[in-house]
């Protein structure tokens, strides 16, 4: 066996081999993913991969695995199957299928599988919530298929930025993976604001990752601050002198830590940006692009635009600005009116499924200093949906919302799970009062102080 590429364990390159080992007889495999940015990602790479293998391929992204959309797949045939960026949450469903597969998933598994491949960072000592994501899984997969397949890195960091895997910075698998696409020449570092690009005026009042109190949604007010650090509203950030950019700099960061905004959202401000050789734009403007097509239901279209289909970036930009647009509005509104406090925990609102749980993660990084836990519940005609975010921090005081989600989703007949700092539940409608005091009440628990081993 070839050796690993860096980063990668040799016990999930194993996994990795043997998975590709599984679907070298395979003339066509039938892709399900995640229908987030990181799962488009992965479709992309993975995609792109069976295209140079030879093989057929089919893609669907979705929400979950269901009973529903294994019952679609086994009516197809017996092709097969790779899932990606979910899966090992739902491994009874995919043995339940009775073929060739492959689970290629990051988030924390209740077990293993002895029935498919199953390919996790957590089974080799990696914590999926932040060393790997579903495109650097795919990603790392391809290679093993081909080594031209480093020219996926742009792709899979795309994915990564998407699951917010680069704040603060990528460890894990990430990061030596991407070291070696920049050695390669396949990736460019570069030094860089976070801000978006063009007059500073728009950038300020449009930019939702970071976010800016006071300013965000609101032109008139971006340009004053402008103006009182003497600088021209009209003018972009490669527009000024050092003085002028330092001073921006400077008054930005401050302006975060006044807004309660988390120690890495601030060093965050000023951020290392990849520019992807071949596509010939940066990995955080892809991901931007792929994660709100996601969000506005063009799932077809991030995985296209993600592929390369030049024909893809108009329509996807008109996406992205929309979806921009909407983000603003839920976060100036969580800005304004302030979020319902529980004991141990915050919570809120949101009419629009597919944005809760960017708008949560946005706000506790960027509001209230992120002392607490936000849970975002979006009611629908029959059920409500639920996205949890932590903190690193929290993290490390014994937050674990995966598990938060899992026990007391299942407890009130519906069903959750994830990652320790962000997760998600779906439960049944009327059920959201007991869900969140329930929530409250075991986040109480996780985050109370331990006491100390005897020594």
């Amino acid at each position: 066996m070839a050796a690993p590429p860096p980063g990668i364990p040799e016990a999930l390159w194993a996994r990795i081999r043997k998975g590709v080992d599984a679907l070298a007889g395979a003339d066509r495999v039938r892709l399900l993913c995640h229908y987030d940015g990181d799962g488009a990602s992965a479709a992309a790479v993975l995609a792109r991969a069976f295209w140079r293998w030879g093989k057929g391929f089919q893609i669907s992204l979705t929400s979950v695995l269901d009973d529903a959309t294994a019952s679609r797949v086994r009516e197809e045939g017996n092709g097969a199957l790779v899932v990606a960026d979910m899966g090992s949450g739902q491994l009874d469903a995919v043995e339940g299928l009775a073929r060739a597969a492959v689970v290629l998933d990051h988030h924390r598994p209740p077990r293993d599988s002895e029935r498919v491949v199953h390919v996790n960072p957590h089974l080799a000592g990696i914590d999926g919530a932040h060393g790997a994501c579903g495109a650097t899984l795919a990603w790392a997969f391809a290679l093993a298929v081909n080594e031209r397949n480093w020219d996926a890195a742009g792709v899979a960091m795309a994915g990564a930025i998407a699951d917010r895997q680069h704040v603060p910075a990528y460890d894990g698998m990430n990061a030596p993976l991407f070291s070696e696409a920049v050695n390669r020449g396949v990736l460019r570092r570069e030094r860089g604001p976070a801000i978006p690009e063009g007059p500073l005026g728009e950038a300020l009042a449009s930019s939702y990752l970071p976010y800016f109190a006071e300013l965000a949604g609101r032109p008139d007010e971006a340009a004053k601050a402008l103006r009182r650090l003497s600088i021209d509203p009209a003018h972009a950030w490669r527009d000024l002198a050092g003085a002028k950019r330092q001073a921006l700099a400077s008054y930005l960061a401050t302006h975060l830590m006044r807004q309660g905004a988390i120690p890495e959202a601030v060093e965050m401000l000023v951020e290392d940006k990849y520019w992807i050789e071949g596509a010939r734009r940066y990995a955080g403007d892809l991901a931007d692009a792929v994660n709100a097509c996601c969000r506005m239901g063009a799932e077809g279209l991030a995985v296209a635009l993600a592929m390369g289909d030049a024909g893809a970036a108009a329509q996807a930009e008109i996406h992205r600005q929309a979806y921009g647009q909407r983000v603003l509005a839920h976060l100036t509104r969580l800005e304004r009116e302030g979020s319902f406090q529980g004991k141990h925990l915050a919570f809120f609102y949101c009419d629009e499924p597919s944005l809760a749980g960017n708008v949560a993660g946005i706000a506790i990084q960027y509001l209230w200093n992120g002392a607490r836990p936000l849970i975002a519940l979006s009611v629908t005609d029959g059920t409500t949906r639920v996205s949890a975010r932590g903190t690193k921090a929290l993290v490390a005081r014994g937050l674990d919302l995966a598990a938060a989600m899992r026990e007391v989703g299942t407890a009130v007949g519906g069903a959750g799970g994830g990652h320790d700092v962000a997760a998600g539940a779906t439960i049944p409608k009327g059920k959201e009062e007991k869900f969140v005091a329930s929530v409250d009440e075991l986040v109480g628990l996780q985050l109370a102080p331990k006491a100390e081993a005897p020594v």
